[in-house]
């Protein structure tokens, strides 16, 4: 299959990228800058309309990964990017045949946990541009797709590379800022990067007329969930990092979030209201119906995975 895929430079997309071009597909990646995968590059910028829709041509689906991943840019640059950016592959995919857009579950989310469920309905509305910008692009994708559509939302990606949840908590813990509401106390699922790129191919594979998953949400994850705390202390050990987070009544933290998050001067203040609550309330998810839909298990344990994650960092010194 001829497969364009659209922001091959973050850790996930180039994961996914490999992946296809591992089982044989012809694989072409669509972002600014190379994205260091096994495919064939063509740089362009997501918000280039004509530009997406000429690297398109030919092929047969789009994997729709590229999004301005920051809690508090301008909103004309999240409309830009995550809004207007999905309209352009939706359009893309049009002319392709099939179309995987590649979500959060954290556009469901209004400051309650998430306790074994499937995916909600993408109606967050809060004050975290990124969720929210990420919610109407799901919502623009859903509505009457054109071709055979499936949405993933993958849980909170890990794994070697990772600049995005590994990095953030590495280096606030050894510049003394990583601080977890309640002890971090909340259960919480991640997915391993490779099981998330699994997901994704195998929700390519599927996406076809007839499919149960045809213009649905599905939220994927490792099935393994943790409390928060064992969840950093295991990614502080992987990394050799001795300091360890502090903790601050949940209350607290939101209220430091809204506060920091309203006077810092840049796109990524330390903390938010927004992760301050994420971080406060479990969630985990019911993955029975996803994995039989999709047919597809994660294979990469968290145990085997922050082994891994170890051996990278070691590798990197």
């Amino acid at each position: 299959m001829k497969v364009l895929v659209t922001g091959a430079s973050s850790l996930l997309g180039r994961t996914v990228a490999d992946l296809l071009v591992a089982r044989g597909d012809e694989v072409t990646c669509f972002q600014r800058s190379p994205s260091g995968s096994t495919a064939s590059d063509h740089l362009g910028d997501i918000t280039d309309r004509a530009a997406l829709l000429a690297a398109a041509e030919g092929h047969e689906a789009v994997i729709h990964l590229a999004a301005l991943v920051v809690p508090r840019a301008p909103w004309s640059q999240m409309q830009a990017i995550n809004i207007d950016g999905t309209r352009n592959a939706r359009s893309a995919a049009e002319r392709c045949g099939r179309f995987i857009h590649i979500s959060s579950p954290s556009v469901a989310f209004h400051d309650d946990a998430s306790v074994g469920e499937a995916a909600r309905p993408p109606s967050y509305t809060g004050d975290d541009g990124y969720t929210r910008s990420k919610a109407l692009a799901e919502q623009v994708v859903l509505a009457g797709p054109r071709v055979p559509t499936v949405v993933i939302r993958p849980h909170l990606v890990w794994g070697p590379g990772d600049t995005q949840l590994i990095g953030r908590i590495v280096d606030r813990a050894r510049a003394g800022r990583l601080v977890l509401p309640d002890h971090g106390a909340a259960l919480i699922d991640t997915t391993y990067a490779d099981d998330a790129a699994a997901a994704i191919v195998a929700a390519l594979d599927v996406c076809a007329p007839g499919s149960e998953a045809l213009g649905r949400a599905w939220v994927v994850s490792g099935g393994e969930p943790r409390p928060l705390c064992d969840l950093v202390g295991s990614i502080l050990l992987a990394a050799g990092v001795t300091a360890h987070p502090r903790s601050v009544p949940a209350p607290v933290a939101a209220i430091a979030g809204r506060i920091i998050g309203r006077l810092w001067p840049g796109d990524e203040p330390p903390l938010t209201h927004f992760a301050a609550r994420q971080l406060s309330v479990a969630h985990w998810f019911d993955q029975r119906e996803t994995r039989r839909v999709l047919g597809w298990s994660p294979e990469v344990g968290l145990d085997e995975g922050f082994r891994r994650l170890a051996r990278w960092f070691d590798a990197s010194r």
